[in-house]
């Protein structure tokens, strides 16, 4: 069992994250620091490939090309095993924010301009709710590996293509499989390069194929089971769905069953 809390601190106040530091570093039998970020893009790419415990996000970055709001909605929209435990710090005073950071899943807010507020009151937090953090780490339904989790993410997307009716005999099926799922591990372009690369074919081709296997789908399947499955409004001018839409809706189906 992990004896230990990694917390990563985002935050672009270096006032701010020298006091978180200096109290992750004070409880250092504890807690250890997994990193300190400014921006939230570094921050995504961190907690996906580091996986740290906690998370301690300011709203209000103002380093690269996104604040906390949008790492949250970054998180949320990214299937992660486990996810980290997020607390928010900010300077907003805003009732609006607070709830809209909670529907995105942040799990603790500490307002900076409260009386009394100090970074050894975050870090005090963190460790009164270590022992469940740990916990549900430990828990055997989250303890997936990355490959473990891929694989389960595949077996349903298939299982949603055959309920729709994609033929598996289409070179495009199984790329489909595979652009679903960089989606939902946060990829949300390049596919047709990432494929291809993989299985040595150009990304024109990658591409070309995946949009034959929805192109058929929708000229050869059940019409009854199009609009029953597929649920994703179609433009009036479109008999079938782009490959980008036909990803990004089977995209936010996986996050909303493995989240």
């Amino acid at each position: 069992m992990t004896n230990k809390l990694s917390v990563l601190i985002v935050e672009d106040d270096e006032n701010d994250s020298n006091a978180l530091t200096q109290e992750i570093n004070a409880n250092a039998d504890k807690l250890c620091l997994a990193g300190v970020l400014k921006s939230s893009n570094e921050a995504f790419d961190f907690i996906r490939n580091k996986k740290p415990h906690a998370v301690i996000l300011d709203l209000e970055l103002q380093d690269g090309s996104g604040d906390g709001m949008d790492l949250l909605d970054k998180l949320r929209s990214t299937v992660l095993s486990p996810k980290p435990y997020i607390v928010i710090n900010t300077n907003s005073a805003s009732k609006v924010t607070r709830i809209r950071t909670k529907k995105l899943g942040a799990d603790y807010e500490f307002a900076k301009w409260q009386k009394g507020y100090s970074p050894k009151m975050v870090i005090d937090h963190l460790l009164r709710v270590m022992p469940e953090i740990l916990g549900c780490e430990e828990d055997p339904p989250t303890q997936l590996t990355e490959g473990q989790l891929d694989n389960k993410m595949r077996e349903f997307v298939q299982a949603e293509f055959n309920k729709l009716g994609v033929r598996v005999k289409n070179a495009g099926y199984g790329y489909l499989v595979e652009a679903i799922i960089l989606a939902a591990n946060g990829e949300n372009q390049n596919w047709g390069k990432t494929i291809g690369a993989k299985y040595n074919k150009s990304e024109s081709a990658v591409m070309h194929a995946m949009q034959y296997a929805i192109d058929n789908t929708w000229e050869n399947a059940d019409i009854n089971n199009l609009q029953k499955y597929y649920t994703a409004q179609l433009r009036k001018d479109k008999y079938a769905p782009t490959v980008y839409e036909f990803v990004f809706f089977y995209k936010q189906r996986v996050i909303n069953h493995f989240n």
